[in-house]
């Protein structure tokens, strides 16, 4: 916050001449009014009390010489103070702020667009923004920071997609690449004047950026999840593709699901394929429960079998009859776990524990 004591010693009017017997305060002025400038066109917007220490850290001035010399360059219009979306005096800045240091206020450079080009763009960004932006359209420097707020926002949001669109079967990579490297150059320079030249020679552009940015937007905030589980879907369906080629219906919206994810532009097709999906996870599911049961029944008859072996097994080392029941009954039980199990990789899990375990058997057995 601005001290009182530093606010109170600013002179009003234009500055009186030195006849060369002090410090050099054009030149310094200069500094200051340089210093503005560089920061108004980096982000945009300057705060008066940020700048402040900021020209004091580069150039060694005193906070009220630097403030002097804001108010002498405000004076001869090379700057303007600017207070709740409208330029002031320096007379009414310094009043505002002897009554209230801590009012945010901010600085804009006095550049401005020729009238036409100006006009042009306001009207592309209205138009562009639906008239939904509460603004004055005739104020060069509001505008620009709605434009300025805008496209950073754009940036912001593409960059975040950036890192998933960059995985395989994921939309999109290509056209936020190049609408980021766009906006780079955009943005390179962020004060009023730079920005709306710029955006006036790149409307076509910006046009064609704000419908990619919702399309994108939508299906990475919106369809994520669900093209994760496409995505794995399809690998789970090329496992019994044998199977789906054996019904036309099943094996065509396959193939219309691998249209989709493999397509530049799938976002308007979300619908189709999560219908698309339905279908074919409905047949590929047949396909799987009969795996599962044929599965089952071979894991059973093997089990069988090891049931047999250790049978003979026991009738030819005649072991106490503690052992033999254990053993029988605990392959019994493998029997019923059959019975509950999912899928394929917990019947194999089963089998191959059961085979283990007979081992242990036979060779509990053999010691005896």
């Amino acid at each position: 916050m601005l001290k009182i004591q530093h606010i109170s010693q600013i002179v009003l009017g234009p500055r009186q001449l030195t006849f060369g017997f002090d410090k050099n305060p054009q030149q310094e002025q200069d500094l200051v009014v340089s210093c503005i400038t560089h920061q108004f066109e980096t982000h945009g917007h300057v705060e008066l009390d940020k700048i402040i220490p900021h020209v004091n850290e580069l150039h060694d001035l005193t906070e009220t010489d630097t403030l002097q010399y804001i108010f002498w360059s405000a004076q001869e219009l090379k700057i303007h103070f600017r207070v709740d979306g409208k330029n002031i005096t320096p007379f009414q800045a310094k009043q505002l702020l002897l009554e209230s240091p801590e009012e945010p206020m901010s600085l804009v450079t006095n550049k401005h667009v020729e009238e036409p080009i100006f006009k042009d763009v306001a009207s592309f960004y209205q138009n562009l923004s639906n008239s939904k932006k509460h603004l004055d359209f005739d104020d060069q420097y509001a505008v620009s920071c709605s434009l300025l707020t805008d496209l950073k926002n754009w940036e912001d949001r593409l960059g975040s997609f950036k890192p998933i669109a960059q995985k395989p079967f994921y939309p999109g990579g290509q056209k936020i690449e190049e609408h980021l490297q766009s906006l780079k150059k955009i943005l390179r320079k962020q004060d009023t004047y730079s920005l709306i030249y710029a955006c006036y020679h790149h409307k076509e552009k910006i046009s064609q950026m704000a419908e990619d940015v919702n399309i994108i937007s939508s299906f990475y905030n919106n369809h994520v999840t669900f093209w994760d589980i496409l995505i794995q879907s399809i690998e789970d369906f090329r496992v019994n593709l044998t199977q789906l080629k054996k019904n036309p219906e099943a094996f065509s919206k396959f193939n219309r699901l691998l249209q989709i994810i493999s397509s530049k532009d799938p976002y308007h097709f979300i619908a189709e394929a999560s219908d698309l999906l339905k279908t074919v996870q409905h047949h590929n599911d047949i396909i799987v429960q009969k795996s599962i049961e044929a599965h089952r029944v071979t894991s059973a008859s093997k089990i069988d079998s090891m049931i047999e072996n250790l049978v003979d097994l026991f009738d030819s080392y005649t072991p106490d009859q503690d052992l033999r029941n254990k053993s029988l009954y605990a392959l019994r039980q493998v029997k019923k776990k059959l019975a509950l199990a999912k899928n394929i990789q917990q019947l194999d899990q089963l089998l191959c524990n059961t085979e283990d375990m007979v081992d242990d058997f036979v060779e509990e057995l053999k010691e005896r």
